[in-house]
């Protein structure tokens, strides 16, 4: 019996995962299961978004012919881009901090204040992008303020 269970886990294990189902597909092309399929030896046509429902297709291609994407798409871009600027002084500091410890221990204590009020307002973005969102698989993680802070904190001090 535990020699059973040992070679039901072996043939499961995440490692086989991948060879198994190779030889899945590998067995059904050998049976010819994917012959005579409809487009087959055709490109793929990309130009429909399948994510996009039919009676919003007209408006989305609109949009995108005049070079704007859906509003939850340009709230992201507006996320990913106030993400940048309010990391890019901790970074900056943290590859070149002042010598002098006074001076640091300041610096440091300025950018903490407006690494916080920074992020209330990045989250606030994250949560307006995340209600418009229209899966959750796109949707963002709020910024750990106090977690970044210490990262910061540790960062700096190397």
């Amino acid at each position: 019996m535990p020699d059973e269970i040992d070679s039901r886990r072996k043939r499961l294990h995440v490692s086989n995962l991948e060879s198994a189902i190779d030889k899945q597909i590998r067995e059904a092309m050998e049976r010819g299961d994917f012959d005579n399929l409809r487009g087959a030896g055709k490109p793929l046509d990309l130009s429909r978004d399948p994510n996009v429902p039919e009676d919003w297709e007209l408006a989305f291609n609109m949009l995108k012919n005049a070079g704007y994407a859906p509003d939850w798409i340009e709230t992201r871009k507006q996320v990913d881009a106030e993400k940048a600027k309010l990391f890019a002084p901790l970074t900056r500091f943290a590859a070149n901090p002042p010598k002098q410890e006074k001076e640091r221990a300041h610096i440091q204590e300025k950018l903490v204040a407006q690494f916080r009020v920074g992020a209330t307002e990045l989250n606030r973005m994250i949560d307006t992008y995340n209600l418009k969102a229209p899966i959750p698989q796109v949707h963002l993680g709020r910024i750990r303020v106090e977690d970044e802070i210490e990262k910061f904190l540790v960062k700096s001090k190397e």
